[in-house]
């Protein structure tokens, strides 16, 4: 007997008359393009932590695994989109929680469809799936033609992305299947990519779950409530789809409002107030209450606290900061009962070690060894930056025997750090430990070890790594600064290690690499006034120097011109000498830039002029040239 053949009009009608927005039918096929790229997400741990997605893959993407002898996927899709908004509006949740938990109200309109199709055609088996079944139902919904994969998720070019995706597995052929839509439309459009505000969407059509603040706030089992309290959204989000250009169209048919979930006539004290009775009772239709009263609960409160600093008066936040400095000066301060043979050996090591010195660590520790290294490598000890994740990937080779290990941890214990210790113990390596934990494993195990605990972190909730990094950072820079006093390292070593520095310039800029860029204005002692007045303004320098023999026995400046002017009334009939100011200030071209901006500065002057070892004129510098090499 040949089975019934089910009519996909007929099907699409009942289900428009039940309220789906839209209703695609695809035959039932393995997805096996799906399968490998889902495979490929979760190989780049794309999931985070919803390790169910890695079992029983094969399974999402082969509908007889729900359904033995499934022929056709019919997908609808409801429209959650209402004409009301939540009255809260510190407390934001994603549009999707305004409604009856989709869960539900979509799995019984399926129901309602299933059992318009079993009315018509008795002997049909069916299996009703929404979002919660091993099934891939945006894959799906691509494949019957009601949303392409966009680079925010499922989107359909007339009705947006504010829908949520109901399957009905049937074992029944349709007389009619839709084409399949293209994994994207969204051309070069990349505005959910950048409005997203932890960065989930980098890699191209693939949510990163790791970063996703719905994820956080909806599926972790241990979220950062801290950080969730700076997100705009405490429940789910919907910052890509809200600045979507599909999502911008007015929506012809909302949700009437007596469809919308009581929570939304809930003001933001009412929110913060509210008992676990209340929650249920506000909450109990909606997708909210699957994730409990206490995480709701530790999520408002962690935003009052945060909203509570951001609104701090004046005086408050110099009081906060001044604590915070305190108690960093103070863990600082601690080090000095630390200071102890250890530290003396591991100056000494540094400083007869024949190859250089490798520092490592992980984390913020990371951070602060690169600074560390940088502090090395600037005051004459070899230094080089190996981060202990690469460390362990490869980057061991960068350690030679004859070098010095320095590790920053502030546990200790870290894993990265213990797959190292037995590499540099069998290398030979020296193992220098600057470490916040005395009975971690890499306290034990290294050769020197620099103590740098600090009894607590100077951030609110004791986590973020403030007194523990300054204390790594002190402990580097006593090594460092203790090295130069051994080596006795000056500042001419200084400068020539800092060439493009201010330092280096103040040491190496002389007055020769200077004038040499200018012209050079000389007249005679006869020369008459017009001669004088060529030069200065041709030489374009303000001045001009008045030569005799190769000498500088004068000098003339364009103030000089203008109170000759005002003294004399024959002015075209006077000479160089009449005007010039005599045995000016000159100065050695071997000099120090530095040196000629103090001789002017001391004599009020702005231009010198320059003389060789026979004292012969040579040029002119003028103050500006010196500043503008950045020495003043």
């Amino acid at each position: 007997m040949i089975p019934e053949i089910l009519s996909s009009q007929r099907i699409k009608s009942w289900a428009s008359e039940i309220g789906f927005q839209d209703c695609g039918i695809a035959r039932a096929r393995v997805l096996t393009e799906a399968e490998r790229d889902f495979r490929h997400s979760i190989e780049n741990d794309y999931h985070a932590d919803m390790h169910y997605l890695e079992r029983n893959i094969g399974n999402r993407f082969n509908p007889e695994s729900l359904l033995q002898g499934c022929k056709s996927v019919i997908v609808v899709t409801y429209n959650y989109l209402t004409d009301s908004e939540p009255k809260s509006d510190k407390y934001r949740t994603a549009r999707y929680t305004w409604i009856q938990d989709y869960h539900i109200l979509v799995k019984n309109l399926l129901e309602q469809l299933a059992d318009n199709i079993v009315n018509n055609c008795p002997s049909v088996k069916y299996r009703v799936t929404v979002d919660s079944s091993a099934i891939s139902e945006k894959r799906w919904a691509m494949e019957a033609g009601v949303g392409y994969m966009g680079k925010n998720g499922l989107i359909h070019n007339q009705h947006g992305s504010f829908f949520v995706i109901g399957v009905l597995l049937v074992d029944r052929f349709c007389d009619e299947y839709d084409q399949s839509l293209p994994k994207s439309d969204c051309g070069d459009c990349e505005i959910c990519v950048k409005s997203c505000p932890v960065n989930a969407l980098a890699t191209p059509f693939q949510m990163d779950a790791r970063r996703c603040v719905s994820y956080h706030n909806t599926e972790d089992k241990c979220p950062n409530y801290s950080e969730l309290a700076l997100q705009k959204y405490a429940f789910g989000c919907d910052v890509c789809q809200e600045v979507c250009p599909r999502n911008k169209k007015k929506n012809a048919n909302p949700l009437n409002i007596s469809k919308n979930s009581l929570f939304l006539l809930l003001k933001n004290d009412d929110l913060e107030t509210l008992s676990e009775t209340e929650f249920k009772r506000y909450f109990s239709d909606t997708s909210i209450l699957r994730r409990k009263y206490a995480r709701f609960r530790s999520l408002i409160e962690a935003k009052r606290q945060q909203e509570h600093l951001c609104r701090m008066e004046p005086q408050e936040i110099i009081q906060y900061a001044t604590k915070v400095l305190n108690e960093e000066a103070e863990s600082v301060s601690k080090l000095t009962s630390y200071l102890d043979e250890n530290f003396v050996k591991a100056v000494q090591e540094i400083m007869n070690c024949k190859g250089r010195v490798i520092v490592t660590g992980i984390g913020k520790s990371a951070i602060i060894g690169q600074k560390i290294v940088g502090t090395f490598n600037s005051t004459g000890t070899p230094a080089v930056f190996m981060h202990a994740a690469d460390a362990v990937h490869g980057d061991l080779g960068i350690v030679q025997k004859d070098d010095i290990v320095v590790c920053l941890s502030k546990s200790g214990n870290t894993p990265e750090i213990s797959v190292l210790i037995p590499f540099l113990k069998a290398n030979g390596n020296i193992l220098v430990a600057i470490v916040g934990t005395m009975d971690s494993m890499l306290a034990k195990e290294a050769h020197i070890v620099l103590n740098c605990t600090v009894s607590r972190e100077a951030s609110p909730n004791n986590l973020a790594p403030t007194s523990s990094a300054m204390a790594q950072l002190a402990i580097g820079d006593a090594l460092a600064s203790t090295l130069i006093k051994m080596r006795g390292f000056t500042t001419e070593d200084f400068a020539k290690v800092h060439p493009g520095g201010i330092l280096g310039r103040r040491t190496r800029l002389k007055v020769l690499d200077l004038y040499k860029q200018n012209e050079v204005p000389s007249v005679g002692v006869e020369a008459s006034m017009q001669e004088i007045i060529l030069e200065i303004s041709g030489k374009c320098l303000g001045v001009t120097a008045v030569v005799e023999d190769e000498k500088v026995v004068g000098a003339i400046t364009d103030g000089d011109l203008r109170r000759a002017i005002q003294h004399h009334a024959e002015i075209m009939s006077l000479k160089a000498k009449d005007i010039m100011t005599r045995k000016p200030k000159t100065i050695h071209e071997n000099t120090l830039a530095v040196d000629a901006l103090q001789m002017m500065k001391q004599h009020h002057i702005t231009n010198i002029f320059v003389v060789d070892d026979d004292g012969s004129y040579k040029g002119v510098i003028h103050i500006h040239d010196i500043i503008k090499e950045g020495i003043y």
